[in-house]
């Protein structure tokens, strides 16, 4: 249903006439689609990791080959505790859970569990790690979509989160990223989160407090050859 026959069908319900539909709003420039427009993919992920670098998130790149063993001292550099993990095909593949279990406490959203069993763990865990829908070079911003699969308590609740992001789902801004949402209109997930680094605000005197409402730490694991 579009905006506007959703208004048409409150207005009908309120006994009123169904408004015009507005005309369309005509841009008299396009800077929206014109930045970054024409880079490379190359291009794109280096304008990421610089500008996530900036945010305050750490950088990894690696391969596809590479990611277990990647990912693997990426968790023992981060907070040590229990890790809850995005059930996601690509992890899944790769025996992600089977290798962190040698490590450190590791519990998979379980799609056939209860939200409260999920959101109890994530709790307690220090680190969650889920796989990125998309991730925006100019603000070093990351897609995130919460389904059965992966509630975002994922990535929210714990101290630190690991986002798996395949280069090739790396776009130059939000524009696109909207884009993207809006031709997934038909399947889109209960919540939908874009993520700018770790947790922080600047409310109180514009001293920037990391950690407010969300993870102090965050890594941007690049996967190059995905």
């Amino acid at each position: 249903m579009t905006t506007h026959e959703f208004i048409g069908t409150v207005s009908r319900a309120l006994g009123r006439s169904t408004p015009q539909a507005p005309a369309p709003l005509v841009y008299r420039h396009s800077v929206h689609t014109d930045v970054m427009r024409g880079l490379s993919q190359d291009a794109l992920a280096k304008e990421f990791v610089d500008y996530s670098r900036t945010i305050g998130a750490h950088v990894v790149e690696t391969t596809r080959s590479q990611l277990p063993a990647s990912l693997i001292q990426v968790v023992k550099d981060s907070p040590a505790g229990s890790i809850v993990v995005a059930d996601d095909p690509l992890l899944r593949e790769l025996g992600i859970v089977r290798l962190l279990r040698a490590i450190a406490p590791v519990q998979l959203w379980d799609v056939d569990g209860t939200p409260a069993e999920n959101i109890k763990f994530a709790e307690k865990a220090r680190i969650g790690i889920a796989v990125a829908r998309m991730a925006l070079a100019e603000s070093g911003t990351v897609l995130l979509f919460s389904h059965a699969g992966t509630g975002r308590s994922v990535t929210l609740l714990p101290e630190a989160t690991i986002y798996i992001i395949p280069q090739s789902l790396i776009r130059p801004r939000l524009t696109q990223g909207m884009a993207y949402v809006q031709e997934q209109q038909n399947d889109l997930p209960p919540c939908i989160n874009f993520v700018s680094g770790p947790s922080a605000t600047s409310d109180i005197e514009l001293v920037r407090v990391v950690g407010v409402h969300g993870p102090m730490h965050v890594v941007h694991m690049l996967v190059t050859d995905l």
